[in-house]
């Protein structure tokens, strides 16, 4: 497991220890309130009547208040007297959603030591008979979202028309740019496994309101976590007020352009160290075609051999860098790999020039512009195997992101 150290909201740190084994895992039930006294009871009763006969687990209820001005956090002690597994947490000053569910997963992880953490609303808009069909999705898979999007599930008819385009907006916008693979990226119904948070969570959300939701599960999708979605008929809060702000749509584009930016940025680097390999390979194989008068199948294998190297060291301290220090071990293990890749790429690049000249004959301007359509090619493949394969994980196998 890992500890926390924390100051009030913001600076997050983590501290890896081992977790003890227990018969039951333990899943802890997210609530963060912020002036729900007109609901939290009744919340509070049926999530703790719903879980109550589901067996093999330990299941609890954390209510996370950010500072209510009513008195909600008393009606949460009063109860506690009645629930030994009602826990709560408070924050002396509204953060926001995001900025909440980070610190309340942390204490649920760290704490608690929990199995599994679900993320639920405090208006009964998630429906508490879901959790255990949830659960037993969760027996086969990493993450499981209720979902709203696909066949079965649901959002309010009578919804505000600001409210469904901020959920049909922002989920069409997330599968266009960020991946189609699923169809609900800003449900906030969700159980996760304790192994893929305590890899992903970041010290700070790039927003602290909704949008986390998105981040939170782009991160899974990065961590190659199995995330499966359940279909969920969301319902409209019946007592209390919305908290969704004013800004929402633009906070949650924001947010999506942003996660792929990140990715972009990894791409633009990698692309400026091979222009640089580039400029080094045309170089070399010409001065080796000029004046050492090797054949362009030869002059092609040293020159493709020594920009690829080139390549490594650049994208090794620059593209693909940690801010922590990498082992020898697995700095080896990335060389290892990359060579054997590299030497793929060699004969894939010279076979390439071969089959251009039996095409077009040879010639300077020939020769180089098969070239340069062979290595465009190919660095489409390049960024492919080194985020994923070579850049990719760490050596606990958790995905390892750009600094």
């Amino acid at each position: 497991m890992i500890n926390l150290i924390s100051d009030t909201n913001k600076s997050l740190h983590f501290e890896f220890i081992e977790k003890t084994p227990s018969a039951k895992e333990k899943v802890v039930i997210i609530i963060p309130t912020y002036n729900e006294a007109a609901v939290i009871k009744t919340v509070i009763q049926q999530v703790i009547a719903a879980v109550h006969s589901i067996p093999h687990y330990e299941i609890h209820v954390l209510i996370f208040d950010s500072a209510s001005t009513d008195n909600t956090q008393q009606i949460v002690i009063s109860l506690q007297t009645n629930y030994t597994n009602l826990h709560l947490r408070t924050e002396l000053i509204k953060s926001g959603l995001g900025s909440a569910y980070l610190q309340a997963m942390n204490y649920a992880l760290t704490t608690m030591q929990a199995d599994i953490v679900f993320e639920f609303d405090a208006d009964l808009s998630h429906q508490p008979q879901y959790i255990r069909p949830m659960l037993q999705m969760l027996q086969t898979c990493d993450c499981v979202l209720g979902s709203r999007y696909i066949t079965g599930g649901s959002i309010p008819g009578n919804w505000a028309f600001h409210r469904k385009l901020l959920s049909v907006l922002g989920n069409y916008v997330a599968r266009a740019i960020l991946t189609p693979k699923y169809k609900d990226f800003t449900s906030g119904f969700r159980a996760t496994r304790r192994e893929h948070l305590i890899k992903i969570l970041p010290k700070r959300f790039l927003t602290n309101h909704y949008a986390y939701k998105l981040q939170l599960l782009w991160l899974l999708h990065q961590n190659k976590a199995k995330i499966s979605e359940y279909p969920i008929h969301f319902l409209d809060r019946l007592q209390g007020y919305s908290k969704l702000p004013k800004n929402s749509i633009i906070d949650s584009l924001r947010v999506i352009f942003t996660l792929r930016y990140y990715e972009l940025k990894r791409y633009f680097n990698m692309c400026l160290v091979g222009s640089l390999g580039l400029i080094e390979q045309f170089i070399i194989y010409n001065l080796l075609r000029e004046y050492i008068h090797l054949s362009p199948f030869n002059a092609s294998k040293i020159a493709v051999f020594t920009a690829i190297m080139n390549n490594f060291i650049l994208n090794n301290k620059f593209t693909f860098s940690l801010k922590n220090k990498v082992s020898y071990v697995l700095n080896a293990h990335r060389l290892l790999i990359f060579i054997m890749y590299s030497l793929i790429t060699i004969y894939l690049q010279c076979y390439w020039l071969r089959l251009g000249l039996l095409c077009f004959g040879g010639g300077p301007l020939q020769e180089n512009l098969i070239m340069c359509i062979g290595i465009g090619l190919v660095s489409i493949l390049n960024y492919f195997i080194y985020s994923r394969h070579i850049w990719g994980v760490n050596k606990s196998g958790s995905f390892i992101k750009a600094q």
